[in-house]
């Protein structure tokens, strides 16, 4: 027993020797490619969709305040409720779908 966990400890140091001797060759290839590489860029273009960031977060917040109204006012109407609901769904989808195959 005590002879198998020296051959793991063994192996263990020997793998952790060859990681680490590999270490000086492994960045060779990665200094000649970057010292190699050109950076043409020097400036950041400006997104012209900038105003797209600022909609995006307002419709983070209005869609679920919506869809929760949108809930809460069906609610009252039992199961019509639940028919209006799942049917708007899929005519908004199957509108959607329509406006894209334009």
């Amino acid at each position: 027993m005590a002879l198998n966990g020296a051959l793991l400890r063994m192996a263990l140091f020997f793998a952790s020797a060859v990681a680490a001797l590999a270490q000086s060759v492994r960045g060779v290839t990665d200094a000649a490619a970057i010292a190699a590489a050109e950076f043409p860029m020097h400036e950041v273009p400006m997104n012209k969709h900038s105003d797209l960031a600022i909609a995006s977060i307002i419709a983070a917040v209005a869609v679920p305040v919506l869809a929760l109204g949108v809930m809460f006012w069906l609610k009252e109407k039992a199961w019509w409720g639940a028919c209006y609901l799942i049917g708007g769904l899929i005519f908004l989808a199957w509108l959607f779908c329509a406006y894209i195959a334009l």
